[in-house]
Formats: structure tokens, C-alpha cells, sequence
């Protein structure tokens, strides 16, 4: 059996990063379709933490929205 400490290793170095959906400021993982703002310095905050930036500094040099995992989402049955 391979060694699965060497396996697991290998595959995590050979992965390409995650994008970042978390915010900045408070470090809050943003949910699916909120939008994520990135500022001119580089730095991504969600929209809350956008929205109470002063209004001269509130500029967005890229806005993108969060999307859902390239997996399956589990679907839960409705409460009666």
C-alpha cells in the first residue's frame, strides 16, 4: 500500500491555489453570489466592509461574484 502521507503531500503541492473569498478586513468567507471588491492597493472586502468605506475611497478596481463550489451542493428536504 503507498504511503499515504507522500500521496496526500504531492497532491496538495500540485493543486492550484484557491481563490481568495474571504474578506480583507473582518476575514469573513463570503457566501455564493456576494459580490467580493477588489481596491487598487490589492486588497479584497466583501461587500459590507465595502459599503462602510469612505466615500472617496470606495473605489473598486474589480468586482466579481462569489460562486458555488464546482461540486454537488447537498439538497436538504423542506420542513413541513
Amino acid at each position: 500500500m503507498p504511503d499515504m502521507d507522500a500521496l496526500l503531500l504531492r497532491r496538495s503541492l500540485s493543486a492550484p491555489a484557491p481563490p481568495s473569498d474571504r474578506c480583507g478586513a473582518c476575514r469573513r468567507t463570503a457566501l455564493a453570489g456576494e459580490r467580493l471588491h477588489e481596491l487598487g492597493s490589492g486588497r479584497v472586502l466583501c461587500e459590507l466592509c465595502f459599503r462602510d468605506l469612505p466615500e472617496d475611497t470606495r473605489v473598486a478596481v474589480r468586482s466579481e461574484r462569489v460562486h458555488t463550489a464546482a461540486g454537488r451542493l447537498a439538497v436538504a428536504p423542506r420542513a413541513a
